[in-house]
């Protein structure tokens, strides 16, 4: 039975509904948080104001033994984008949330003082938060432990939450977070300063033994897949150095796609070798790709931190152009302590860098020395962002509106629907994972649109196919059915058809995020229709087929879309910046007329006008989203 936990801070109440009947059509975690988000926001609420509704979810996989299954989902209306914002974080807050009888939290209102929600074993206070206002996410951490019980899983926030920074993260424990499109602004308009959880009750499945069964094969089938290896040792830094080869780093607010000695001071080897000590594993992960680290020699000596991850990486290391590992980690605890988004900090500082450099700002505007690789200028901009002292006030509100203040700006404002765009350059290698900057549901992202056959190492041009690189075999045992095998990968053979491997990859990112698993390699080539049909029967007693599953992921995903429409989203912001078709970063300029192609063939493929986006009436009905007279069910579009 589905629990969802309401809490209205403006009365300081709270109340539970019991939701079942949702879970066939949605399942959980995104899928429910989407329904709610649809139903609860009003359309054009502040984001910042008292309508906007903060909404926490976990999948049925999650408390099980099934493996990576540890996520949270938190969704609301973006301060960033002004469209759906979600957000997906691991550890062990989601599995907590589940054993204190809980699967969902919808949080209304907004309090008159600082609180923070306390949740034990079903027992639920609001309580004040004076005494946490303006400590850092890691003082709030170990002070709740203290006062509430060393188990507590702690989501919380900032600086930046409180001062409602656009792009504000709400930090999962000390460096995990819900980072992108600024929940943690969300939060700190409601005056709710941390959401604290710990459980003991049971957690009951439909049955035990099919769960138990389903996740030994899991287990085996990741352990099996030729990603496991690379994913354990390296973590997501194992692409760090197939994107320098491509040409396709973000360098210097992708000015430059290939960076000279990357490898050897920002490569994955200098990492494994120079700092990695220890393996870390979220619950229920066998995989353990996060890493404890330590400085042995220089500068930094004995200063540890958690990671690195990839995004740190190519955030500060090449978007900013620090070249030293350990000076990345400080400013990305610094962006922890005070609860900013990383890519999108990194995005604000290295427009303004060149808003300076090409002469639109001047120091004196600016309050510190700033440079590509001066982490002290970074550092001291990320405190001015959350404080919003000086220009930090304007980086706060995002790189879109930031460039609409400084006049001349907009060409180095990259963004796409108004989020910052992450880690990667689509100028040096053209795929699915590229054609997924336009086509997400939370604008410029690269999470929530990735191929389970990419190839890292591959590089084509052709916007419409991207070249394979991976075996027969492995196409042959992808959980996939045989008709989009056809369909995806049998139009040009060893090639993938990218504007239908897009949605089918949108679809099994869905069902990740609604089930609460993680989108690691191993896991991303393991799960499809067919496993995820087994693992809701095993934890649910729900009856899908695999085409009934995928048809469910196909709705969440339409739903969101709705969302976006209702909110103002239109087809002119599918695009990328100007940059991206007329400057050369190493790998030649996009075709404006061959990504309009591949946009085309996409928005077909998901049966949306390809002049609107807007889903088909025929469409919705297939997806059960409108009733007979053409409203959306359910609710108003």
């Amino acid at each position: 039975m589905i629990k969802l936990l309401n809490v209205d801070l403006t009365s300081q109440k709270a109340w539970v509904e019991e939701m079942e009947a949702l879970r066939r059509s949605y399942i959980g975690g995104v899928g429910i948080n989407a329904r709610l988000a649809y139903d609860l926001i009003p359309r054009g609420a502040d984001p910042l104001g008292e309508q906007n509704v903060l909404i926490l979810g976990v999948g049925p996989f999650v408390g099980t033994n099934i493996p990576t299954a540890c996520r949270t989902e938190i969704t609301a209306k973006s301060p960033l984008t002004g469209l759906l914002g979600t957000s997906s974080s691991g550890l062990y807050w989601g599995a907590q949330l589940r054993y204190a009888g809980f699967d969902h939290i919808a949080i209304f209102g907004r309090s008159s003082s600082p609180v923070y929600l306390l949740i034990k074993d079903s027992e639920v206070q609001i309580k004040d938060a004076s005494h946490l206002w303006g400590k850092s996410t890691w003082e709030t951490v170990q002070s709740l432990r203290r006062q509430e019980g060393e188990g507590l899983q702690v989501a919380s926030i900032g600086k930046g939450g409180e001062n409602k920074v656009r792009f504000a993260s709400i930090q999962n424990n000390l460096h995990h977070a819900w980072g992108r499109t600024g929940l943690g602004g969300v939060m700190g308009s409601k005056g709710l300063k941390a959401i604290a959880v710990w459980g003991e009750l049971p957690l009951e499945v439909y049955d035990l033994r099919e769960t138990l069964r389903f996740a030994q094969l899991i287990t085996k089938r990741i352990s099996e897949d030729d990603s496991f290896g690379y994913t354990r040792r390296y973590g997501s830094m194992v692409a760090a150095d197939p994107y320098n080869k491509l040409g396709a780093l973000p360098g210097y607010n992708f000015t430059r796609g290939y960076l000279e000695g990357w490898e050897d001071t920002r490569g994955r080897r200098t990492f494994g070798q120079r700092y990695k000590e220890k393996d870390l594993a979220c619950f229920a992960c066998p995989i353990a790709c996060t890493h404890w680290s330590r400085v042995k020699e220089g500068k930094y000596l004995g200063y540890q931190f958690h990671g690195l991850e990839i995004t740190y990486d190519l955030e500060f290391g090449a978007k900013l152009g620090i070249d030293s590992i350990p000076e990345i980690s400080l400013c990305v605890d610094l962006c922890d302590q005070y609860g900013l988004d990383i890519i999108s900090t990194a995005g604000v500082i290295s427009f303004l860098i060149e808003c300076y450099q090409n002469g639109l700002v001047e120091q004196k505007e600016i309050g510190t020395e700033i440079d590509w690789g001066y982490v002290e200028g970074v550092r001291r901009l990320i405190e001015m962002i959350a404080y919003r002292e000086g220009i930090g006030d304007l980086l706060a509100e995002g790189v879109r509106r930031a460039s609409a203040k400084i006049a001349g700006s907009e060409r180095y404002a990259m963004h796409i629907k108004g989020g910052e765009i992450p880690v990667r350059d689509p100028r040096g290698k053209w795929d699915v994972w590229s054609l997924g900057y336009l086509t997400n549901i939370r604008g410029g992202d690269h999470l929530r649109t990735r191929s389970p056959a990419e190839y890292l190492l591959g590089g084509t041009r052709n916007h419409l196919e991207e070249e394979l690189g991976v075996s027969e075999e492995f196409i042959e045992k992808m959980d996939l059915p045989h008709r989009l095998k056809e369909e995806i990968f049998g139009r040009v053979p060893h090639k993938v058809d990218i504007p239908k491997m897009a949605k089918y990859a949108e679809e099994i990112i869905t069902l990740i995020n609604a089930t609460g698993i993680c989108i690691r390699p191993p896991v991303l080539r393991t799960f499809g229709p067919e496993l995820f049909s087994q693992g809701l029967h095993a934890t649910l007693g729900l009856k899908l087929s695999p085409e009934e599953v995928l048809r469910a992921a196909e709705r969440i995903w339409n739903l969101q879309h709705l969302f976006n429409l209702r909110e103002g989203e239109r087809i002119e912001s599918w695009t990328f910046p100007d940059r991206f078709y007329q400057e050369d970063a190493g790998r030649g300029a996009l075709s404006a007329e061959k990504v309009e192609e591949t946009l085309r063939r996409y928005f077909l493929a998901r049966g949306w006008d390809p002049e609107t986006t807007l889903p088909s009436s025929e469409k919705l009905q297939e997806l059960g989203l409108v009733s007979e007279g053409g409203q959306l069910r359910d609710g108003p579009l």
